[in-house]
């Protein structure tokens, strides 16, 4: 997929990652069964190893069409949505200094304590983009050929069936296609639910 700045817009171009979840659901909501959609909003993570935050930025407002689309496209009191990631990347705010309405392609309003020098509010840990002098914008603290992934907690969010029984608090990231599977039915939670009716009123604890 071509990052979405970059994408041409004719009508037998690519489509958006908004038109893509689009075309899915309408086609599998057809079964009866239900369906299981499975959708990465990719280039956000590429953007990220560029330290490329202009597309970062524009990358996330494409997932988020996304997902207001699938919630718009899908009936929420019987189809569980789990938006997350796998990982986190190198991208950040300045600090507790950024005041709030501050450019957020622009720079800091409070110097640096050390050599006087301004610093932009966005700022990756590491990458390509590395400045000694903080002469480019956004620039990375650490010089590397491809910025690595984050290492922090990474945020689960949910809405539909079991939604706030499932996904609370604080879980490994394994948890969640056994969660999505026991929602869904899937696997060796087959047989529960084709005894249950309403399985989004019961957990097997």
């Amino acid at each position: 997929m071509s990052f979405e700045l970059d994408r041409k817009l004719g009508p037998e171009d690519e489509p958006s990652l908004s038109e893509m979840v689009t075309t899915a659901i309408r086609l599998l909501r057809r079964n009866s069964r239900g369906f299981l959609l499975v959708v990465e909003g990719g280039r956000i993570d590429h953007a990220s190893h560029y330290n490329n935050a202009y597309r970062v930025l524009d990358e996330t407002l494409s997932l988020e069409s996304a997902v207001l689309v699938a919630l718009s496209e899908v009936n929420v009191t019987e189809t569980l949505v789990v938006v997350t990631s796998d990982h986190s990347n190198m991208l950040t705010l300045g600090g507790f200094a950024t005041t709030r309405g501050n450019a957020i392609f622009g720079y800091d309003s409070v110097m640096s304590d050390v050599d006087g020098r301004p610093y932009s509010t966005l700022q990756f840990a590491n990458g390509p983009k590395f400045s000694p002098g903080r002469v480019n914008a956004r620039s990375s603290a650490v010089p590397l050929k491809w910025a690595t992934h984050g290492g922090e907690d990474v945020p689960v969010f949910t809405r539909g069936p079991m939604a706030d029984l499932l996904f609370t608090g604080t879980f490994d990231q394994s948890y969640i296609p056994h969660a999505i599977a026991f929602a869904a039915c899937l696997g060796e939670h087959k047989k529960r639910c084709s005894v249950h009716a309403k399985n989004y009123t019961l957990l097997d604890c």
